[in-house]
């Protein structure tokens, strides 16, 4: 029997203050200003895939030896709302640094309350992009002060923290879990259900939201992970979607998905449709389909393009026959077969039937291709062939051309955007990495 060492166990610390606009005294520079703009462009950087997510390490340490570990990653940065402060997530801080007694109390609160920043302006990444302002690590700082001295220190983040009733190992656990672990887990479980789908995943706190097919309504389901891992569900709550203020930074998903097709993986499907006896053309949206294709008299197994055109040309066809409102229309004489003429007399209210019945078949028509180009896209992203920020350009290459887009899809090779931190590279165009440059100047860094 092989004994298999658990994983290590991992945490995050949310919210964490990067770098403030301002006039500052750094130790490389004197009244280094670094402006709204420029943290917004060190936000937008991250879309390029040359662009590393920056890395968090005990203090500057000068420069990196091969091997030398991180202790985790800067996630999602962004912007305040009054675009004056740049903050980020810790990721994958060792959880003996990072997690909290009962009282709030931490060894990188007290051991490491400060942080500074290595920035870079005009940086050119490895495929030859300029991008104005980059960060490119996190540096914790103890008994040394840091350069910009309004950022909240952890110290302060940490005693301002709501307190938790679990366990420090249940949230590290719950920090370590990720989440295609929590999706996979709900569906192989709870969710066999064909009907049921994630529409959003929450960590603090552990819930899903359930969207139930079946009858449209939406579920609550709580979670707890365990410290080996391991996800139970508790009861399902019904709940409805309220629309109020925009949430807190805390209080967003952690995923959310735009259809069933792209909440639901394909394994889970394939296996989950087994289970409970369905198949793939089941459901309301299947019935609308074959209602569809036998109206319009086409081969069921038709592509896209051709149910579409079929579909444009018989309400044109009705529209041009349909009298403009407020005239009167003068029955019509039963025509002969023998005349020659393709004519049929029908009802008015039967007629008016007959178009909303169109309308509605093409609006689910549509409804299923843009689910079908919005899982066509996830697929793309899983398999790092571009980042998730490109999706809606995407969505809309689709919906302008789905043949040409489908292709060149396609053939995009994957892994072309990173989707683990493994391995290192050498940047192209910054080959004294020691060095920052302001626009117009020789390049040298700067610690903040």
């Amino acid at each position: 029997m092989v004994d298999v060492p658990k994983a290590p166990l991992l945490a995050t610390i949310p919210r964490v203050e990067i770098a403030s606009v301002g006039w500052w005294n750094i130790s490389n520079a004197t009244d280094w200003h670094p402006s709204s703009e420029d943290l917004a462009a060190a936000v937008a950087a991250l879309d390029c895939p040359a662009v590393r997510r920056p890395t968090l390490k005990f203090g500057h340490t000068g420069e990196p030896g091969e091997g030398d570990p991180s202790i985790g990653l800067i996630d999602n940065l962004s912007v305040t709302d009054d675009g004056q402060t740049l903050v980020g997530d810790f990721v994958g801080v060792p959880a003996w640094l990072a997690d909290a007694d009962e009282q709030g109390r931490s060894v990188i609160a007290s051991a490491y309350p400060d942080r500074s920043g290595e920035f870079q302006h005009e940086y050119v990444c490895q495929l030859g992009h300029t991008h104005p302002f980059v960060v490119h690590a996190v540096a914790l700082l103890g008994v040394v002060r840091p350069g910009i001295g309004t950022l909240e220190s952890l110290y302060d983040l940490y005693a301002k923290a709501p307190q938790k009733e679990e366990p420090v190992m249940a949230k590290a656990a719950l920090a370590s879990t990720t989440v295609d672990q929590v999706r996979k887990a709900y569906y192989a479980g709870p969710g066999t259900n064909w009907s049921l789908w994630i529409r959003e995943l929450f960590i603090d706190p552990p819930e899903l939201i359930v969207q139930d097919d079946a009858d449209d309504s939406v579920i609550r389901v709580p979670y707890t992970v365990s410290g080996e891992g391991d996800v139970e569900f508790g009861d399902p709550q019904p709940v409805k979607v309220e629309y109020v203020a925009a949430r807190a930074g805390l209080s967003k998903p952690v995923v959310a998905f735009a259809s069933h097709a792209e909440s639901r993986p394909s394994a889970a499907q394939n296996s989950s449709a087994a289970e409970v006896g369905v198949t793939e053309k089941e459901g309301p949206m299947a019935t609308l389909q074959e209602a569809l294709v036998e109206r319009l008299g086409i081969s069921a197994d038709a592509d896209e393009e051709t149910t579409i055109a079929a579909l444009d040309e018989a309400l044109a066809e009705r529209a041009s026959e349909t009298p403009a409102p407020g005239t009167e229309t003068v029955p019509a004489e039963p025509v002969s077969a023998s005349s020659g003429h393709d004519v049929v007399t029908v009802d008015r209210g039967q007629w008016e039937t007959a178009l909303a019945e169109a309308a509605l078949g093409r609006r689910a028509f549509e409804a299923q291709v843009r689910a079908s180009d919005e899982s066509l896209v996830s697929a793309a992203i899983r398999d790092g062939k571009f980042p998730p920020a490109r999706r809606e350009h995407w969505l809309a290459s689709l919906a302008a051309d789905r043949e040409g887009t489908t292709a060149t899809i396609e053939s995009l090779a994957k892994g072309l955007i990173p989707v683990a931190e493994v391995g290192h590279g050498q940047d192209v165009g910054n080959d004294d990495l020691g060095t920052y440059s302001w626009p117009g100047e020789p390049a040298s860094t700067k610690e903040a």
